[in-house]
């Protein structure tokens, strides 16, 4: 019985799809984009799309602080870059991609993000 109960539990952690799943916010993009042209929801888009491009800059690091300079970013926002541009560039995004507005907002929105700030991976 011990050596069931242990096949099964290595069985488990070794499926990569159950073992490493991740949440997924239940927002829609479509959603997303309607709260971020109004005026009264830019603030929670400001503050939705600050922490999705921190997290994604932070990536790299672990938990030892150490990071993976030859890792390659999702998207690379120039430090001068605004929150309003970065925002307007979203929606307008957005817009143009009627076919992500039912996906979950943080796939669209790192694909936006993507597509407006690409990275220079020459070397």
């Amino acid at each position: 019985m011990k050596r069931l109960a242990l096949i099964a539990l290595v069985g488990t952690l070794a499926a990569p799809g159950l073992a490493h799943a991740q949440r997924l916010a239940p927002m829609k993009a479509n959603a997303f984009g309607k709260m971020c042209s109004a005026a009264s929801g830019r603030t929670a888009c400001d503050a939705y799309l600050s922490g999705l491009t921190d997290g994604v800059t932070l990536a790299k690091i672990n938990a030892h602080n150490e990071g993976d300079t030859s890792a390659i970013a999702g998207f690379c926002v120039p430090a001068a870059e605004d929150i309003a541009a970065m925002r307007a560039k979203v929606i307008s995004w957005l817009k143009a991609h009627p076919d992500s507005l039912p996906k979950p907002v943080g796939e669209s929105v790192f694909t936006a993000l993507h597509d407006s700030y690409p990275c220079d991976v020459k070397k």
